[in-house]
């Protein structure tokens, strides 16, 4: 039987910074990758810069078919005034009865940013229970959680699959470009690398698990 991923972000290009070379690891295997974004796109960064979502959820269409994903679901909730209510937690437990999923994949509790705070008590949420049985946690970068919060215990050697997730996050032209271009490019391989070095592997993402069953090491 197919394995099936739900990797859970709040907001487009979240997943592919925090786990894209694992996403695309799994979808190698022949896991079906679904990627659930739970804002709709549409923000003014810090430089007054607007964002449309027609244009950030077309950038996460290119970034999941890069990865071997499906194509991703998004709500129209509005960026940084994520809310974790009756309502929401209803609308994630309908898909995750849905497609039933072997994993799930999320951001940390102790993520700075609201948004993913949110989403990661919207985790817990549609989580208990036992429903899911391997429940994952990242960081989309080093600094959110801090290291004291963030303690990982599951790693994912990378190395065939890095180039895909920067491939990835070119993908989103707009967040790339915000970011450095290359500049970021080069800090997301850099961090890869570090967390290779945990474990003695040429690139890794790291989690942190929240729940873990036998189950995640295949047939």
């Amino acid at each position: 039987m197919t394995k099936k991923v739900l990797a859970m972000s709040a907001h487009p290009d979240d997943m592919e910074f925090e786990a894209g070379g694992t996403i695309a690891k799994f979808a190698k295997r022949g896991y079906k990758v679904h990627m659930l974004v739970l804002t709709n796109g549409n923000y003014v960064d810090m430089s007054g810069k607007k964002h449309s979502k027609t244009h950030l959820q077309s950038e996460g269409r290119r970034a999941a078919e890069i990865l071997g994903a499906e194509e991703p679901i998004f709500f129209d909730n509005p960026v940084t005034n994520l809310r974790v209510t009756g309502e929401i937690v209803t609308q994630v437990d309908n898909i995750v009865d849905e497609l039933k999923p072997d994993i799930f994949i999320s951001h940390h509790p102790f993520d700075s940013h609201q948004d993913h705070k949110a989403a990661a008590e919207i985790m817990f949420a549609v989580c208990r229970q036992g429903r899911v049985k391997n429940v994952l946690s990242g960081s989309t970068l080093p600094y959110r959680p801090n290291i004291f919060a963030y303690r990982p215990q599951f790693f994912v050697d990378i190395s065939e699959t890095i180039d895909t997730k920067i491939e990835s996050i070119r993908a989103y032209k707009s967040q790339y470009e915000k970011f450095g271009g290359e500049k970021l490019v080069e800090r997301m391989r850099d961090m890869a690398k570090t967390q290779g070095w945990a474990m003695g592997y040429e690139y890794a993402e790291s989690f942190e698990v929240i729940r873990m069953d036998e189950s995640i090491l295949g047939d």
